[in-house]
């Protein structure tokens, strides 16, 4: 949220106060729960910005959690993970094709080639 995406300063101080409702959940956390989300934001945002984004995508739960990241952050190790991380993400989307939509590819001989037996 910036302020420009406000219409004024009255308006500002109202959408943060209702987004920082739906982020700290005050009817369902207690004062030391919130206090911890406070902390370890603030903790985030002070790391230098290399451990900062390091320790951020691994979405710690709690500064134990987060000051535990930052200790093991190595930064000639960080980039080899990264490239690890992006090599094993990956989103497949399936998509139920009828048999009657799917062409089968003509055959080095040019005739089509025979139904294909689903596996069993």
């Amino acid at each position: 949220f910036r302020y420009q995406e406000a219409a004024g300063p009255r308006d500002v101080c109202r959408r943060l106060r209702e987004l920082s409702r739906r982020w700290l959940q005050p009817e369902a956390r207690s004062k030391e729960q919130i206090m911890e989300l406070l902390v370890l934001e603030q903790f985030l945002s002070i790391l230098p910005e290399d451990i900062q984004s390091w320790v951020w995508v691994r979405h710690p739960e709690s500064c134990a959690q987060a000051v535990a990241l930052a200790e093991s952050f190595q930064p000639g190790r960080q980039e080899a993970a990264g490239i690890w991380e992006q090599q094993v993400t990956v989103r497949v989307k399936l998509e139920e094709v009828a048999p009657e939509d799917t062409e089968s590819p003509p055959n080095q001989w040019g005739s089509p080639s025979p139904p294909l037996e689903p596996p069993q």
